[in-house]
């Protein structure tokens, strides 16, 4: 599998833009479809990729999260908010779109201010991970899948927790599909991160979970922060040909 490593410097969310996908469906209820008095503490970043159908995202302003060249699909950051009063059927807050269509950049860069102070005051909850039927001889950190999961990669904060639970200086971070989120050590052996980047690929090419798609690329982080990219063209390329 051949891959380019991407330097990346600014990686994050950008000037605000108007996103026009194409939709087929959607499953996230706008805020507007709860009765509740939510406050701006349930506020929170919400990374999409281009090809959602869970999301209306059809004239939204959002930002690229991230993009390239011959990637399945760019990624965007949206916001959310998190109804902890009316729970699901097995106990979880139910997910909310915050809509910004008719709202102006203004609105949108609150919702980033109170998104990112929110996601840093949220426990990452990282734990070691292994999958059932195996014990990897390397240490991989998950947590729980969850709506917003895959955005700890947005908090330095959780970042920098990571760096300290796998004691070192650089992370691979794979966040495949909405929900889930894998971390190693980015100074593993070859065998071990090849392992990983095989795990990563499993993942992006099996949804027996029916998660939303994410990332096919992994990223790389140093001191809390994303500064490039292991581009995998050849998961963009089964993505387009599925």
């Amino acid at each position: 599998m051949t891959n380019l490593f991407r330097k990346i410097l600014g990686l994050g969310p950008s000037k605000p833009t108007n996103v026009r996908p194409q939709q087929t469906k959607t499953t996230v209820k706008p805020v507007d479809q709860t009765t509740e008095e939510l406050s701006d503490l349930n506020i929170y970043p919400s990374l999409v990729s281009g090809k959602t159908t869970e999301f209306d995202m059809n004239n939204e302003i959002a930002a690229v999260f991230y993009e390239r060249d011959s990637i399945y699909a760019n990624i965007y950051t949206t916001y959310v908010m998190l109804d902890d009063i009316n729970l699901d059927k097995v106990g979880d807050p139910q997910l909310l779109h915050i809509k910004t269509a008719t709202q102006n950049e203004d609105f949108y860069n609150m919702l980033v201010e109170k998104g990112a102070q929110n996601l840093d005051n949220r426990a990452a909850n990282f734990e070691f991970w292994n999958p059932i039927d195996d014990k990897l001889p390397y240490q991989v950190l998950s947590s729980k899948l969850s709506f917003i999961a895959s955005e700890s990669i947005l908090s330095k904060k959780h970042m920098l927790e990571a760096h300290k639970m796998l004691d070192c200086d650089e992370l691979m971070v794979s966040i495949p599909r909405k929900g889930l989120i894998f971390i190693a050590d980015n100074n593993l052996e070859a065998e071990h991160k090849k392992n990983f980047m095989n795990m990563h690929a499993y993942l992006i090419q099996d949804n027996k979970y029916n998660l939303e798609f994410l990332c096919e690329d992994i990223f790389m982080v140093k001191n809390g922060e994303i500064e490039g990219v292991l581009e995998i063209n050849q998961l963009s390329d089964l993505m387009r040909n599925k």
